[in-house]
């Protein structure tokens, strides 16, 4: 694969990460767009994979964020963000991006817990989650969490109690883009 394809991604994750970090969002004037051109760009190109390489990439990477998102676990600019890097990315740097992304949130989120405390409410939000996903899979969890992403977005504090999952992910797209450049 060109590393066309992985410059253009890095762009869009360094645009998405920034406005994650500042203002928790990511926007669709830049997802949309996003994962249509990287669609396009491995259906036209005559070093893209096909239309179904970026497709795929597209439908596995929102297809692995509609449960989350629908959970109130992750934004719906995360879910779409995911989506647009497996455009461009295809499946397999994606769930590399992915891998790199979780650990980066991780660490995120032991920083917020070390220097802003919390540890007890972390356990009975993760706990809270659990039982969300198994009542969830019965048909009974929809709405259950006490607050959905865009509700602990619009409260004061919010910096220590949500991770920016694109601009993590972006972190995961920038080691990809490096790796693939440097052909490893």
């Amino acid at each position: 694969m060109q590393p066309y394809s992985l410059w253009i991604a890095c762009g869009i994750a360094i645009a998405a990460g920034v406005t994650d970090v500042w203002r928790f969002k990511v926007h669709n004037w830049l997802t949309f767009p996003a994962a249509a051109a990287g669609i396009a760009y491995h259906a036209l190109a005559p070093w893209g994979g096909g239309w179904s390489y970026g497709f795929t990439g597209f439908a596995i990477g929102l297809g692995l964020f509609l449960v989350p998102y629908a959970l109130g676990v992750f934004g719906a600019g995360d879910a779409k963000f995911v989506a647009a890097m497996g455009a461009w990315l295809g499946l397999e740097p994606l769930l590399g991006a992915l891998v790199i992304g979780a650990v980066a949130s991780g660490a995120y989120g032991l920083v917020l817990l070390v220097f802003r405390g919390g540890a007890g409410q972390a356990w009975a939000n993760l706990r809270l989650t659990f039982w969300s996903l198994c009542l969830w899979k019965r048909g009974f969890g929809a709405g259950l969490a006490n607050q959905t992403v865009q509700e602990v977005v619009r409260v004061d504090g919010r910096r220590g109690r949500l991770i920016p999952f694109s601009a993590m992910v972006g972190i995961g797209v920038l080691y990809v883009t490096v790796r693939g450049a440097a052909g490893v």
